[in-house]
């Protein structure tokens, strides 16, 4: 890398930059670089292994403050490192097939959370939960009527692994502004007319 940016100095010296303008570019280009092979290491430990440190999160977690989509291949998390990425925005951690109380309650601070890998939840991670904008747990199998009803506040909602509703679940879903339900295999007239309700139904 040394190499390459004595090259890149030399390149636009003769372009007639100034020195605090080579500098200033110079200092960009190695940012860019660091950031890169930093963000590689990451990718690679986690494609590996399936974790990564805390200091791995916390750079994650600053670097792509709004949107972090890099960490699909995260299969395990510890309770500091939720806290260290519910300062993201909106955070995709469709790995993880389980999350502790203490977990849920941290990532519930997101705006955004993609938890397609979750297989169940308890009723104290939904309230976590619940108090996200958008929430996808398509891989939910079943889900109970008091945990619909929490999670009916939630504005877009994805709960596309159901394939069945009972006619109280389809009442409380009645709220919810844009709803996933992709795996219904069927469902009667009462739930229909509740879920007519909804503005964006898919």
């Amino acid at each position: 890398m040394k190499q390459l940016l004595l090259l890149m100095l030399v390149i636009f010296a003769g372009c007639g930059e100034s020195e605090e303008e080579t500098q200033k570019r110079i200092k960009l280009e190695t940012q860019r670089q660091v950031e890169q092979e930093t963000l590689k290491r990451i990718k690679e430990k986690l494609k590996s292994s399936g974790t990564f440190t805390d200091e791995d999160a916390e750079y994650l977690s600053q670097r792509y403050a709004s949107e972090l989509f890099h960490i699909s291949d995260l299969t395990s998390i510890t309770n500091k490192q939720a806290e260290i990425l519910s300062k993201v925005k909106s955070i995709r951690l469709n790995g993880l097939t389980s999350l502790t109380d203490e977990q849920a309650k941290s990532l519930g601070k997101a705006n955004g959370l993609y938890l397609d890998g979750l297989t169940s939840i308890t009723d104290e991670q939904t309230k976590s939960l619940a108090n996200v904008e958008i929430l996808v747990l398509s891989g939910l199998p079943t889900i109970t009527d008091k945990q619909v009803e929490i999670l009916s506040k939630v504005k877009t909602l994805n709960l596309s692994g159901l394939t069945s509703l009972t006619d109280k679940q389809a009442k409380d879903l009645s709220k919810v502004q844009w709803l996933e339900l992709r795996g219904m295999e069927s469902i009667t007239e009462p739930q229909a007319e509740s879920l007519s309700k909804v503005k964006d139904l898919y």
